[in-house]
């Protein structure tokens, strides 16, 4: 199993959305896909770059995806489309290490938490670590829902780590995170993230 995580820039949200929905209408049909989902990011914190979107989608294989990849390359419609839509995609490829599989629902007004994590491999096993902590004190609090860690398989990937989490309300996660349980835990590594909080607004699963 792994999930393909791509983030968006683009200048016209509905555009690119129009966009993911053919792509990812396309790529449900192809063996291995088991669900895909488009958030659109409402505010980031400590941004690095300007993201605009976030697409999710889970595959049985790597081998699946790269199929369903080079099958979206050969079809001249979605060609067409993904360039009249000029939107640039910047794809990771990960593994769940920690936390529950995040959680294809349909679009709500629940907060989905994106958070990058910057980092040298060497910071990698402490992160981890920091992150069972830090997981463990928020899913005590009010309004948590998931919370999901995902480890790039590309360890040249600056982005070595993300991190999707599920509250209620962006209230609720502002409430926890300023609780000082969780800015002691998480202090090595406050200057090493970029975190996007998003809504769910498209849902594709596989056919039954």
């Amino acid at each position: 199993m792994v999930m393909v995580i791509d983030l968006l820039e683009t200048r016209n949200r509905p555009v690119a959305a129009d966009a993911w929905r053919a792509v990812c209408s396309f790529l449900s049909e192809q063996p291995g896909f088991e669900g895909g989902q488009l958030l659109e990011i409402f505010q980031t914190l400590r941004p690095r770059t300007g993201w605009e979107m976030v697409s999710v989608c889970r595959w049985s294989s790597a081998e699946d995806w790269e199929r369903a990849r080079a099958a979206v390359r050969q079809n001249a419609e979605l060609v067409s489309v993904l360039g009249a839509a000029g939107t640039k995609f910047t794809g990771f490829k990960m593994d769940l290490v920690d936390g529950s599989e995040y959680r294809f629902r349909p679009p709500s007004g629940k907060l989905v938490l994106v958070d990058l994590m910057f980092l040298p491999e060497e910071r990698m096993a402490a992160y981890a670590a920091m992150w069972a902590e830090a997981a463990q004190t928020m899913s005590q609090l009010a309004g948590y829902v998931n919370s999901s860690l995902y480890r790039t398989r590309n360890l040249a990937d600056e982005v070595k780590f993300i991190n999707v989490a599920e509250w209620d309300s962006a209230e609720r996660f502002f409430a926890g995170v300023h609780g000082d349980r969780f800015v002691s835990i998480v202090e090595p590594f406050k200057s090493d993230f970029a975190l996007h909080l998003s809504r769910r607004v498209a849902l594709y699963t596989a056919p039954r």
